[in-house]
């Protein structure tokens, strides 16, 4: 029950808080990777060793820098963060454009082989909301037809926030850790106004 309040007084408070800064954007400009960092809660860095919370978030956004983590790249469609001092930790915000109007942003954290990640959409008239993310793929989908995965293998596959859309990466396990392979292919999730459509490609190719 006190999960459920949380969620919904969550929910209420970035509606506010995403209502008035589409009163800020009224004048035609478009809402930017920036501003979705601002308005959406730092839940994406409880999958950081280094963590931020609201008030730092906001430092981040105001002053490029905070204590653990500096901006790397900032542009209308990308924002991008990176844990100090060496940035091998990176979290990413990619806005995406929908055909009616809504911005979806993607929100992901890579560090080595791990990656989470976190959709959200925000209404023209600034309501925010999590959207689903698509479903992962199977691991048959990185390999050539006919492949058999070695025995005391277990796969798994994340949804991580890749150059120009989504990208799922896949895993191979053994009872010694992670298994070194060689793919077949690659799985990207392209946006095309709507959705994000699932392509296959070669592991080598664009």
């Amino acid at each position: 029950m006190h999960r459920i309040l949380r969620v919904v007084a969550l929910l209420a408070t970035l509606t506010v808080a995403a209502t008035g800064a589409a009163t800020a954007h009224a004048a035609g400009g478009q809402v930017t990777a920036l501003d979705m960092f601002r308005m959406l809660p730092a839940t994406i860095f409880e999958n950081t060793a280094e963590g931020l919370n609201e008030e730092e978030k906001q430092q981040l956004a105001d002053e490029g820098e905070t204590d653990f983590w500096a901006v790397i790249e900032n542009t209308p469609e990308h924002y991008e963060v990176g844990a100090l001092p060496a940035l091998d930790t990176r979290v990413s915000v990619r806005v995406f454009r929908a055909d009616n109007g809504d911005t979806l942003a993607a929100m992901g954290v890579k560090n080595g082989e791990a990656c989470a990640l976190e959709l959200w959409r925000r209404k023209p008239d600034g309501r925010l909301a999590p959207a689903a993310t698509p479903e992962e793929p199977g691991i048959a989908d990185f390999f050539a037809p006919g492949y058999k995965l070695p025995p005391g293998t277990s796969p798994s596959v994340m949804l991580c926030l890749g150059e120009d859309g989504l990208e799922a990466r896949a895993l191979l396990w053994t009872a010694t850790g992670l298994a070194q392979v060689k793919f077949d292919h690659k799985v990207l999730y392209r946006w095309n106004g709507s959705a994000f459509s699932k392509v296959i490609l070669p592991a080598d190719g664009k």
